[in-house]
């Protein structure tokens, strides 16, 4: 008999630990593929077992976890291993079994484990299966795979064995599974126990319509400790107002219905009479009624009523469940406050549910507040959901990782109301914001989603409980916008202190806004403020807006900076085209500046449409350029379309009213579009109309822009000699006309060409030259190009202590300046230095840190990089189908945005990953496509890149001619690069 080692055992179940299992796996694998044998691992996972440790302590958890090890060991066969994996998850080990008897020993697990109790405690499991060699046959595969199953058991309700499915997929709502209520569910649970020891009780949920309630108790009907109680219902509505006694009805015919008729006869005539009387139907039994037994008073129909239920619950302890209690006459809420306290010792429990934006009654509140004065009743309000559980409730409608910028989204639109999540998922689904494409979730932002008329309905309604004054008020609100204070709307409305603050209390009782730090208000969710604006007429919206602007004016008088996004919004929605116009254009330069590019294009545009106006006229110099600036932010988020049909309409502009420079001007714009498309024949094109235009008019720093543009062209298509040529032309004119900023860019770039060429050392010369000239005149910017480009040479040189050194003081002048973009790319170069020396993790980090950035700022291009820079790392790690994903995220990234370089770069790493693989047809596919991309654009660099991979393609299927061809191919670039 083999010893095990006593680190391996776990302290508490006595079962192998997870040390044991990554030490004994590998073995077991390698045997069952020896032997030729299938090999199954279980993921099992307790259901909601963090409720028994909060419910019953960690030492009663702990008793539970130690029987479980039992339990399963016992259900195993004789060569299965059970492993604690940690805390309440546990791994079974099944050699010789493959998926189906997997599957068929797990189903076991989990129906013995439903009618088994583990120290007076109900479990139940959630489990993912994977075998070897169906699903993979390295152990991090097959774990992942099982823990997916597992995760998706979880996602779907739990108590199941999970199957994770790649077809097509649509919302699961409403989910299978309630989120967030965990602690409430453990609240009333504990208000309920009683009940098992013959003492009645009441709980009294609360909350705003849509919040989950209902769904509440009905977790509460489905709970397995509560299988053998009578439930029983009575949902109110506006109709049954006028209907005496109507949920007490409901409930006397629901007990009837189950245990008959002669149920009623069991409690003393008296007071059958006055049961009768509320149950009309059951007049046909006068027979057996005596008919001459008046009702003195209400007494003898709340005892009548008392004693039927009690009696009932004396055979079946009972839940009486009454759904929008506000909705109830005044001789049920009587009733109902009577029969919680005369039932005290009855196996009877009640549940009342109120929305609170609607319990407006005064006599429901009087007799809501003297329950509660008795200690009558516990109560429970439920408020909107957490990001957290938001988050949580997308996962389990879409079976996967929400995206965070839904998550966002979703919550800021529905303040977390659940009801409202699922209404505006469902209208994302319908017009294809949010959709299944290629194995996984889309979210099109650009997409805008129309408002539900569920949730208008409800908006609808709350507003239909509201004043005049009131909804004119949340209409002033609605159109501000953001949060706001007290004085504001003082100011705005001209209403007397008194009166606002009334109105301020109705609305906020109608739950449409919420308070928070002072007298500060905002609205509970962005949907209910889309649908208040939308209502509003085009005429008081525009005097709404134009007596917003005016106060904002008046109130920042003298620091209009502050709020110079909300004037130029609230000044052009006036109406007020020649005012909006200047504040829309200063607000867009101080969007781009902070990077924020949406708002930047909005500000922008509006301004455009500003000058369209006829009163506008002869402004066609402010409309060509508000086109560019546009057309730049357009060109760094990659819509490269859009920017390029504005430029057009510029270059025409310019043409009408003959302005050279301006047409100049919109062609370098326009060249540096198709540069960032890989367009660079184009580019050149483009950039030399614009060079004559700037030699005709003698525009010395023109010529300059021009040069610098066509050796750019050049450069990207690899004929080096001809870039260095228009970049030595450009540097010769700016000494003469002394412009030491651009002779710094010029020197840079003629370093980079230098460094093309492998001649590092007159890179060097040239880059320090232009790093001096930076220092001198305090050109951060290119003094943090320089430093990057520094340490490039110095990562090629493999001297990379040195390449960090410059990289990190290029990302501290960045983040001095606050240029993102170039601090993104400095990030990504770190990373890459750090994967030079193998430190994989270190890299990722950079390389996230980019990311974050580029998501932050919109830059596509250097998102794109970073993503493929990942797909590289994970690569080296021999994660296959991680880099796959990131290398595809990049193609999707480079196709949009048409940038082809990037675009190839993604097909030779897919391409080296199906190499690796030994997946070789997929593997020539893509670097194929590579191949045909690159010469398209004919990118030197990146061929002789596609042909190494083609030659380990090759050298991979013993083709050894094809290696030869590949390698004389090789050489042959080196050659041509080192001639030029």
């Amino acid at each position: 008999m083999v010893r095990i080692k006593e680190e391996y055992i776990d302290d508490l179940t006595g079962l192998y630990n997870r040390r044991y299992l990554l030490t004994l796996i590998p073995g077991q694998l390698e045997e069952a593929q020896r032997k030729d044998i299938p090999l199954s691992i279980v993921l099992i996972d307790l259901d909601h077992f963090k409720n028994v440790n909060d419910t019953y302590g960690h030492t009663r958890g702990d008793v539970v976890l130690k029987e479980f090890g039992i339990f399963i060991k016992a259900l195993l066969r004789a060569d299965d291993t059970v492993f604690r994996y940690g805390g309440d998850e546990f791994v079974c080990i099944l050699p010789n079994a493959d998926y189906e008897q997997a599957k068929m020993i797990s189903q076991r697990f989990i129906e013995q484990c439903r009618i088994k109790e583990f120290v007076q405690i109900r479990l139940t499991l959630s489990i993912g299966i994977a075998s070897c060699p169906l699903d993979a046959r390295d152990w991090q595969t097959l774990f992942e795979i099982a823990d997916r199953n597992l995760y998706s058991a979880k996602r779907h309700g739990r108590d199941r064995i999970g199957i994770f499915e790649k077809e097509e997929k649509t919302l699961i709502i409403p989910t299978e599974e309630t989120v967030g209520r965990d602690s409430k569910l453990m609240e009333i649970r504990g208000f309920i126990r009683p009940i098992f020891e013959g003492n009645g009780g009441a709980v009294c949920i609360s909350g705003e319509v849509g919040v989950g309630k209902t769904r509440l108790v009905q977790e509460i009907e489905k709970d397995s400790d509560f299988q053998d109680i009578q439930f029983l219902k009575s949902n109110l509505s506006a109709t049954t107002k006028a209907i005496p006694y109507y949920p007490f009805r409901e409930i006397i015919r629901a007990v009837i219905k189950k245990a008959g008729e002669g149920s009623i006869f069991e409690i003393p005539q008296a007071y059958q009479i006055e049961l009768v009387k509320i149950v009309p139907e059951l007049s046909g039994r006068a027979d057996q009624v005596n008919e001459h037994i008046f009702m003195l008073d209400k007494f003898r129909l709340f005892e009548g009523v008392r004693r039927f239920l009690s009696l009932c619950a004396s055979k079946t302890p009972i839940f009486i469940c009454l759904d929008n209690i506000h909705w109830a006459d005044n001789g049920s809420m009587e009733l109902l406050h009577y029969l919680i306290r005369a039932l005290k010792n009855s196996s009877i429990f009640f549940f009342f549910v109120y929305r609170v934006e609607e319990a407006r009654s005064s006599s429901f509140q009087n007799i809501l507040h003297l329950m509660m004065h008795e200690g009558l009743y516990e109560r429970v309000v439920l408020e909107p959901l957490e990001p957290a559980d938001v988050a949580r409730m997308l996962s389990l409608m879409i079976d996967d990782i929400p995206p965070s910028e839904l998550i966002d989204y979703i919550f800021k639109e529905t303040g977390g109301n659940p009801f409202f999540i699922e209404e505006l998922m469902k209208s994302l689904e319908t017009y294809d914001a949010f959709i299944w494409s290629k194995d996984k979730w889309i979210f099109d932002k650009s997409r805008k989603a129309v408002i539900p008329y569920s949730v208008e309905g409800v908006v609808d309604r709350k507003l239909g409980m509201l004043s005049t004054e009131a909804c004119s008020l949340l209409e002033y609100a609605a159109v501000m916008g953001r949060e706001f204070d007290f004085a504001f709307l003082r100011d705005i409305t001209k209403m007397n202190e008194g009166q606002l603050f009334d109105l301020m209390d109705e609305i906020l009782g109608m739950r449409l806004l919420k308070e928070s730090r002072g007298e500060q208000y905002y609205f509970s969710e962005e949907i209910l403020r889309e649908i208040i604006y939308r209502q509003i007429s085009r005429v008081k919206l525009k005097h709404y807006h134009q007596a917003i602007s005016e106060w904002l004016l008046n109130f920042y008088k003298g620091r209009t900076e502050e709020v110079i996004e909300e004037l130029a919004h609230h000044i052009y929605l006036s109406g007020d085209r020649e005012r909006a116009l200047g504040y829309c254009i200063i607000a867009g330069d101080r969007a781009g500046d902070a990077y924020a590019n949406q708002d930047a294009i909005r500000f922008y545009t509006q301004a455009i449409e500003c000058l369209d106006d006829k009163t506008m006229s002869g402004r066609e110099l402010e409309k060509i350029s508000c086109l560019k600036k546009r057309a730049k932010v357009l060109n760094l988020i990659g819509e490269n379309e859009k920017a390029t049909k504005g430029l057009e309409e510029a270059i025409s502009k310019a043409q009408e009213i003959d302005n050279r420079k301006e047409e100049a001007d919109c062609l370098i714009a326009f060249c540096k579009v198709y540069q960032d498309t890989a367009q660079y024949k184009e580019a050149a094109e483009k950039a030399e109309r614009a060079l004559e235009i700037y030699q005709e008019l003698k525009d010395e720093k023109g010529k300059i822009e021009g040069l610098n543009n066509i050796g750019i062209a050049y450069w990207n298509l690899g004929e080096y000699s001809k870039a260095l040529e228009y970049y030595k032309s450009s540097l010769e004119i700016t000494k003469e006309i002394c412009d030491r900023k651009v002779e710094a860019k010029n020197l840079n770039n003629i370093g980079i060409i230098y460094w093309n060429l492998g001649e590092y050392s007159k890179a060097l010369e040239y880059y320090r030259s232009s790093l001096e000239i930076t220092k001198e005149i305090g050109d951060r910017k290119v003094e943090a190009m320089n430093l990057n480009n520094i340490g490039i040479i110095y990562g090629d040189l493999g001297e990379y202590s040195k390449a960090l050194e410059y990289y990190r003081s290029s990302l501290e002048i960045t983040k001095e300046i606050g240029d993102r973009k170039v601090e993104a790319m400095s990030l990504n170069n770190i990373g890459i230095i750090h994967g030079f020396l193998g430190e994989c993790s270190k890299a990722l980090d950079f390389y996230q840190r980019s990311l974050k950035i580029t998501e932050e700022i919109g830059a596509r291009r250097v998102k794109a990089m970073s993503f493929n820079n990942i797909g590289v790392i994970y690569r080296i790690l021999g994660d296959y189908s991680k880099a796959l994903d990131f290398y595809q995220r990049t193609l999707k990234i480079a196709e949009e945005i048409g940038d082809r370089p990037t675009e190839a770069e993604s097909l030779v790493g897919i391409g080296n990953i199906f190499i690796e693989t030994r997946e070789f047809t997929s593997a020539k596919k893509y670097c194929t496509r590579a191949h045909s991309l690159a010469q398209e654009i004919e990118s030197r660099p990146i061929l002789a890149k596609i042909y190494l991979s083609f030659t380990a393609l090759y050298l991979e299927r013993n083709n050894l001619v094809e290696v030869k061809r590949g390698l004389d191919k090789i050489l042959t670039f080196a050659d041509e690069l080192s001639s030029k």
